[in-house]
């Protein structure tokens, strides 16, 4: 995903045949902020000739809520190009809006397809990310002779306490990456002989 704060955005021009292509960068959680974004760039280019939208709100695989917008360019020729750069980079919480104005010279739509995915392709190869991690949570519940040894198990696993509650057992909310789930739950069922109980929120 990019690594741009909350409203920043990033940006990245290009020309071809005198028609400016402007591709703007923001980080996206939901459809309805990549609207917003899109919107934000509307009232700030309101003489550009087009605004057009892709976005990829989550996880770039999976069951991601994603979409584009041509914004009055011949279908296909704007937004799907644009969306498939960003699925082919693998590139998630993103949405990328391209400002254009017309220079003069009809592109066609084979030109339309090309200049919008080269304008995002070029942005993405400067586009500042960082890798997104998926974590889970869980809900240990231990007895307190166990807790050291729980506590450095997770820790190997880079793994986080995020509440730790102390009544008659210790009982520990916890998040890890995803992918150290099954090791984490041998490791600690092995070092702990057992005598622990873990609730995963899947």
């Amino acid at each position: 995903m990019p690594d741009l704060s909350s409203g920043a955005s990033f940006e990245w021009e290009t020309e071809v045949k005198r028609s400016r292509f402007i591709a703007f960068f923001s980080r996206v959680s939901s459809r309805a902020e990549a609207l917003s974004f899109q919107k934000s760039l509307r009232h700030q280019f309101p003489d550009a000739s087009h605004h057009c939208l892709a976005f990829i709100a989550g996880p770039p695989e999976g069951n991601t809520v994603l979409g584009f917008d041509d914004d009055g360019e011949p279908g296909g020729t704007a937004g799907k190009p644009m969306l498939n750069v960003l699925q082919h980079r693998e590139i998630g919480e993103v949405a990328v809006v391209v400002v254009r104005y017309f220079g003069g010279i009809k592109l066609g739509a084979g030109g339309l397809v090309r200049a919008y995915g080269a304008s995002v392709q070029a942005g993405c190869e400067v586009l500042p990310l960082i890798q997104c991690v998926p974590m889970i949570q869980g809900t240990a519940v231990l007895d307190y002779a166990n807790e050291q040894v729980f506590r450095h198990v997770l820790e190997a696993v880079a793994g986080k306490i995020i509440k730790c509650d102390y009544t008659h057992e210790v009982v520990i909310l916890i998040e890890l990456p995803e992918v150290s789930r099954n090791n984490f739950t041998s490791r600690i069922t092995e070092s702990l002989k057992g005598q622990i109980t873990l609730y995963w929120q899947d």
